[in-house]
């Protein structure tokens, strides 16, 4: 019977924690969505081919 009881607060805290898990990761509400399609967020000039500038 103890064993029983021991079980089942133990799925109750995993399911605790699980529910605070996928509540936490979840994005804020205000979030703007991420405008793909807007270039002047991409001030950095890229060379052609960027791994030629890599230190050896």
């Amino acid at each position: 019977m103890e064993t029983l009881l021991i079980v089942g607060i133990v799925i109750v805290v995993l399911g605790f924690v699980v529910a605070v898990v996928h509540f936490a990761s979840r994005p804020p509400k205000e979030a703007e969505a991420w405008d793909r399609d807007d270039n002047e967020d991409y001030e950095d000039d890229w060379d052609e081919d960027y791994r030629n500038d890599r230190p050896r």
